[in-house]
């Protein structure tokens, strides 16, 4: 089954998995042929603070902050969230949708059972990946909800939930995931730093979720 993305270039790495005593692992394996472990990053551990996951904790984004605090806070999530229906709404129906990126921004995906890992970095891969798809007939349908976000000046981590419909080479396929994203403002805009993609299940409509490894 394809990913639904443009040409990948040299700068988009494959990621492979390894068995080990405590799991499979993912690494990222670039053109050098080094990796570096995603199996911390997926439970938000691999930043310098090792900090938790921002479900993991109640986020206190208001407590002790003055009004005019209260309310750049407010206006910062909106712009945010904003940037997330644009790209939900950019990969429904076509556009181009790098220039949500910055240029050192990435896209990882972590793949299924069905669908290869993939990690899309730098301006030059994300341009050719995000490209223009108005004129795809298999385009993805994604409904992000369940936003959780944390700012921090022009800096701001989120995770928000996915639910996907699209359809591959003639069968239905639906799927259900969390995006993890790093965001940065750039010039007076939000744009993504990071949009890590995890997925509990992506499977054909007719066969269903319930035997797929997220519910076993």
């Amino acid at each position: 089954m394809r990913d639904h993305g443009c040409k990948i270039s040299s700068n988009a790495r494959n990621v492979v998995t390894k068995s080990t005593p405590e799991g499979e692992v993912m690494t990222h394996v670039g053109p050098d042929q080094g990796g570096t472990s995603l199996a911390a990053e997926a439970e938000g551990t691999a930043g310098p603070a090792g900090s938790s996951p921002l479900y993991a904790r109640r986020l206190d984004s208001f407590r002790g902050k003055a009004f005019e605090e209260q309310v750049r806070e407010l206006a910062d999530r909106e712009e945010i969230r904003d940037l997330i229906a644009t790209y939900a709404h950019r990969m429904a129906h076509g556009p181009a949708a790098a220039d949500l990126f910055t240029d050192d921004g990435a896209y990882i995906n972590r793949g299924t059972p069905a669908l290869p890992a993939r990690e899309i970095r730098g301006r030059a891969a994300l341009d050719e990946y995000y490209c223009d798809r108005t004129g795809w007939a298999e385009r993805p349908l994604p409904m992000i909800h369940n936003h959780l976000i944390s700012i921090r000046g022009d800096e701001a981590t989120g995770i928000c939930s996915v639910e996907i419909r699209l359809a591959a080479d003639g069968t239905s396929i639906v799927a259900s995931g969390y995006y993890k994203d790093r965001f940065r403002r750039e010039g007076g805009r939000w744009k993504f730093v990071e949009r890590d993609a995890g997925f509990f299940h992506w499977v054909p409509l007719q066969r269903g979720w319930a035997k797929s490894p997220a519910n076993q």
